[in-house]
């Protein structure tokens, strides 16, 4: 914690992205990080578009590779708002950390898979046992990707010291595949066609959706105390996506050149965008934490989900 926190401050020593001075124009200051994956093409877009300038706000962004580090910059101040996983969003509450949703981000499902588990030269892997003794990359312990990960392993027989996982950021997943130091990975895209297209892997279980077939993978969060003293900015934010979603849906050309910007790659099926959410978004993922045994007892993820916040039926 000492690391990180020392950390935090050089972060804000050069970005400038802690606590903000009341701004001289009437635009409200915000700190969001977003992470590397085309779900997070709205709030870029946002941003580029002058979407949230036309809001009221004046959003600095800041790049997260690992979400798991989103509550800790909340809760610092270096960020306002951040994104979220849902096995974040229960261990975080599970702490003590009095984290809130405001948004949903985006919804992975079957018809429009958004990873897949991809793997070596001389692997193939079609159902879980295929992975015993099989050392496999993720983004991060106890990621959204690891856990849906793991509960397949379980589901399908596998225990899980039977695999060795390894944290690896998606973009060194590519090499590693190919110079054989990992026998699988697990990207999201646009990471996942950069690998296959390279040849560095091959495309082989859709895991998320043997999991799950439709289920909310990321959220908007702040921390309760932000958010009940800033409801104008969270709105103000909630409006912008929309109308970014609706930029990026009428005009595909430009947003692609935002991606590529960006991402360095265009995924021309991203995940369903959807601000709206439902409790059972949330209890989904503290069900697989408990499954996992990261949570000893039951955690009733509904009271995380900030009052006004819109909820799907």
């Amino acid at each position: 914690m000492g690391r990180f926190r020392s950390f935090v401050c050089l972060l804000l020593a050069v970005s400038g992205l802690g606590a903000l001075a009341p701004a001289a124009s009437a635009q409200t200051k915000i700190a969001v990080g977003y992470g590397i994956a085309s779900d997070f093409l709205a709030v870029l877009t946002a941003r580029d578009e002058g979407i949230f300038a036309k809001h009221g706000l004046e959003v600095e962004l800041t790049a997260f590779t690992n979400g798991g580090l989103t509550p800790q910059a909340l809760v610092s101040g270096a960020a306002q708002i951040a994104f979220n996983t849902g096995p974040v969003l229960v261990l975080a509450k599970d702490g003590g950390l009095d984290l809130v949703v405001f948004a949903g981000l985006s919804r992975i499902q079957k018809t429009n898979p958004h990873s897949a588990l991809v793997t070596r030269q001389g692997v193939t892997v079609a159902k879980p046992t295929d992975l015993i003794g099989k050392r496999i990359a993720d983004p991060g312990i106890n990621s959204s990707l690891d856990l849906v990960m793991k509960k397949w392993l379980v589901d399908g027989g596998v225990k899980l010291n039977q695999i060795t996982v390894v944290e690896l950021p998606f973009q060194l997943m590519g090499d590693n595949l190919k110079n054989g130091q990992i026998d699988a990975a697990f990207p999201v895209q646009p990471m996942l066609g950069r690998i296959v297209d390279s040849g560095a892997g091959t495309k082989s279980v859709d895991i998320q959706s043997a999991v799950n077939p439709d289920f909310a993978a990321t959220f908007w969060s702040a921390t309760r105390d932000w958010a009940t003293a800033h409801p104008q900015a969270i709105e103000a934010f909630r409006a912008a996506q929309a109308d970014a979603l609706k930029f990026i849906a009428e005009q595909p050309d430009d947003a692609k050149q935002i991606s590529l910007k960006y991402f360095h790659n265009y995924d021309p099926s991203p995940p369903q965008a959807s601000i709206a959410i439902k409790p059972s978004d949330l209890q989904f993922w503290a069900d697989i934490c408990r499954q996992l045994g990261l949570v000893k007892k039951p955690i009733d993820m509904a009271s995380t989900i900030l009052p006004g916040t819109p909820i799907a039926k």
